[in-house]
């Protein structure tokens, strides 16, 4: 009994998941983890000084039996005098409606109804700490999720399993197995309810449940759920850390507007290959709230992609695609790259700018010396010649262009544009000087930062523009 207890207690000090006045909700189905997770409360109430009300849903399916789950559940918060609210939903409908399992739908539904009943309480008393939801996974379900993953193809953040704490979910029995769970229940003589969908193998879990776990601690090794489990926590710490030094090279060469996320895969090229893979997840991330069916699979066709030709595309799941431009590798919203190249609304005054180049442009290189005061004109721009070190070129915008700022971020043309208000209809008819989407001058506004003159500069490449009009 004190096992439980005390592995409860240590849990939930360790992770801060309660404090003294905290509001929490606590998912109830009335099976044995839940059952015992919510007399465990109970008993640690006298040091927790917690408040609680419990949400228990009703899917919809197993009839009678569902319907027994609902009232124990009842039954049980009257004893305790805690509020409940059961909750009716329709998992077998929501399933077909969106093409996912029964198993799938439950879950879903049963996270959506804790949260809008936290936020309800949240709102019918105004504090400024959030209400907190606790569910009651154990160490198995931990075991088998990570196996789950791992069959899926799952990256490191599938594979660590879950987290004790994701937000406002909080898992507090977390540590301990479910023959413990049951052991203490006997002991204490508390009933609980078996939900006879989890007896069946109808279910994906329920495999990994009743054959594959068990065979790994018969045939394999008896502690394979503690080893399993262990090595979901190391590989979470390895996944925080990862992400973190991606997220930090990628905030260095992102590329974002409306439309999309990209980057310069020269940059990509540059990263070591777990980085460059993270940091391909974590540009996914950005234009879609949810990873949960993104596989290693699609992150190993990103990264092909970024080394393929101009034009090439895949799709990926959420209405998703990646495309590869000329030197880019960007992400979006299916369809979103049907204008990459020259905009329709450009191509009209493309072969204009081109005729106009060779009269309307001209072009210096010589030594720079400290005296000289650099020109701050709209139609006269210094380079530093030795920082230009690819092919040039004067053409229109395309979509996709960007120029880098002080500190070294990344602004689309498009985006820049946009907040000079710039009218549309003159956008396609202002040259740009470029290398690559890199664009080194948006001629007659704004220069990139990359190749700007300072005290290390040396020679100086000079661009005149003759129509100082635009």
């Amino acid at each position: 009994m004190m096992q439980v207890q005390n592995e409860v207690r240590d849990t939930i000090s360790h992770y801060q998941m309660i404090s003294h006045g905290d509001r929490v909700i606590i998912g109830i189905s009335g099976g044995a983890d839940s059952t015992a997770l919510l007399h465990v409360l109970m008993q640690l109430n006298s040091v927790l000084k917690a408040h609680y009300k419990v949400v228990h849903v009703h899917h919809g399916i197993r009839g009678s039996e569902a319907d027994r789950d609902a009232k124990f559940v009842q039954d049980m918060c009257h004893s305790y005098r805690i509020p409940c609210r059961v909750v009716e939903v329709q998992a077998e409908q929501f399933a077909r409606k969106h093409h996912v399992s029964v198993e799938e739908a439950g879950r879903y539904l049963r996270y959506q109804i804790f949260e809008e009943e936290a936020e309800k309480w949240e709102r019918e008393e105004d504090t400024q700490k959030p209400v907190k939801i606790a569910v009651a996974h154990n160490k198995e379900d931990n075991a088998e999720t990570i196996l789950m993953q791992l069959s899926r193809g799952s990256g490191l953040k599938g594979v660590a399993g879950m987290k004790p704490v994701r937000g406002r979910i909080i898992r507090p029995m977390l540590g301990v197995t479910r023959a413990e769970i049951e052991a203490y229940l006997t002991k204490e003589e508390i009933a609980w309810c078996t939900d006879s969908t989890n007896l069946h193998d109808d279910y994906t879990r329920n495999r990994i449940r009743h054959d594959i776990l068990p065979k790994l601690i018969s045939d394999v090794n008896r502690g394979a759920v503690d080893n399993i489990t262990r090595a979901g926590r190391l590989i979470g710490e390895a996944d925080v850390y990862l992400a973190n030094q991606a997220d930090e090279a990628l905030k260095k060469y992102i590329v974002q507007d409306e439309e999309g996320v990209g980057i310069p895969t020269a940059e990509l090229d540059k990263q070591d290959p777990i980085i460059r893979t993270y940091m391909l997840r974590l540009m996914i991330g950005i234009v879609n709230r949810t990873m949960k069916n993104i596989t290693a699979k699609h992150i190993e066709d990103m990264d092909k992609l970024a080394d393929s030709e101009t034009g090439k595309k895949i799709d990926l799941p959420y209405g998703l695609e990646a495309v590869k431009t000329y030197d880019m590798l960007w992400v979006g919203k299916t369809g979103f790259s049907n204008g990459f190249g020259t905009d329709t609304d450009e191509a009209a005054v493309s072969a204009e700018l081109n005729e106009s180049y060779r009269k309307d442009f001209s072009f210096d290189v010589f030594p720079y010396e400290a005296d000289m005061n650099i020109p701050t004109g709209k139609d006269i721009k210094w380079f530093d010649y030795d920082k230009m070190n690819k092919t040039m070129e004067i053409r229109p915008r395309h979509i996709g262009d960007y120029i880098i700022l002080k500190g070294g971020g990344r602004k689309t043309v498009k985006s820049f544009m946009t907040d000079a208000r710039i009218p549309a209809a003159v956008r396609g008819s202002i040259p740009v000087l470029a290398v690559g989407s890199h664009v080194l001058w948006i001629v007659g506004y704004r220069m990139s930062e990359a190749c700007r003159v300072d005290e290390d500069t040396k020679r100086i490449f000079e661009v005149r523009y003759s129509m100082a009009d635009t």
